[in-house]
């Protein structure tokens, strides 16, 4: 199926409230499917939307066993859709929510594939931020993974916490706790080694390589998303924080 087609139909889909629609279920390759995205994307910044960022998925070896592939897709995030801790977010606009806590880095240099190394996309990191990443169940019980890609990997938006910067010479990722609290209470306290979630750095790295067969790069500025420590589902009325050791904390409320 063309991309281009298959995109401004997914867009259009998404505007009239429908989402995976039975007409591309299975009929899209992962290559297919990322092209698809950002036309997508396209028709958003044609709109008047600006980009802010990108995702990273399936960064985890157990996630990627489960999908049954190596693929790590890339998602994107649109600046409008980019809050700062303490936000309320009406769930009105966000229904079927579901949270993760995830790093979010901003980038002090583009990095451009291929052949980006997880050593120099450390050094072209300028901050690293405790972040909620935003996402709306879309899928339903629709098992179609290249379809998921298409349809953004779930992306929503994405909450914007602490910051450290510059990143500290020191700061070992590996060795991060990450406490999520639903209110007062602990919902989950998760490690950040390699058994949980990827090299960070790396994860990065294979961000960029991977755009750049797309024509894309991680410019300067833009935010990265790289992986999650956790996954809920939330509701109004909820509000919501993370403890990002070394870090520092994210919250948000739901309305």
């Amino acid at each position: 199926m063309d991309p281009q087609q298959a995109g401004d139909f997914l867009f259009n889909e998404a505007r009239a409230g429908r989402w995976f629609p039975e007409a591309l279920r299975g009929r899209l390759t992962l290559e297919q499917a990322l092209r698809a995205q950002l036309a997508v994307r396209g028709r958003k910044l044609a709109m008047g939307g600006a980009q802010g960022g990108w995702k990273i998925g399936l960064t985890s070896e157990r996630v990627r066993k489960r999908y049954g592939t190596d693929a790590q897709p890339f998602g994107h995030i649109m600046a409008e859709d980019i809050y700062p801790s303490g936000a309320s977010v009406p769930t009105l606009r966000f229904r079927n929510a579901f949270i993760e806590p995830e790093l979010c880095f901003t980038l002090g240099k583009t990095l451009a594939g291929p052949g980006v190394t997880p050593a120099q996309a450390r050094k072209a990191v300028a901050a690293v931020s405790a972040g909620f990443e935003l996402n709306q169940g879309r899928a339903g019980n629709v098992k179609d993974f290249p379809l998921a890609v298409a349809d953004n990997l779930s992306q929503w938006g994405i909450v914007v916490g602490a910051t450290v910067k510059p990143l500290p010479e020191g700061l070992d990722l590996a060795k991060l706790k990450v406490t999520l609290k639903r209110g007062k209470t602990v919902v989950s306290e998760t490690g950040g080694g390699p058994e949980a979630i990827d090299d960070h750095f790396r994860s990065l790295a294979v961000l960029a390589n991977t755009l750049a067969d797309y024509g894309e790069v991680l410019a300067a500025g833009m935010r990265a998303i790289t992986g999650s420590f956790a996954k809920v589902d939330v509701a109004a009325g909820q509000t919501w924080s993370a403890e990002f050791s070394g870090i520092g904390e994210v919250k948000v409320s739901f309305t």
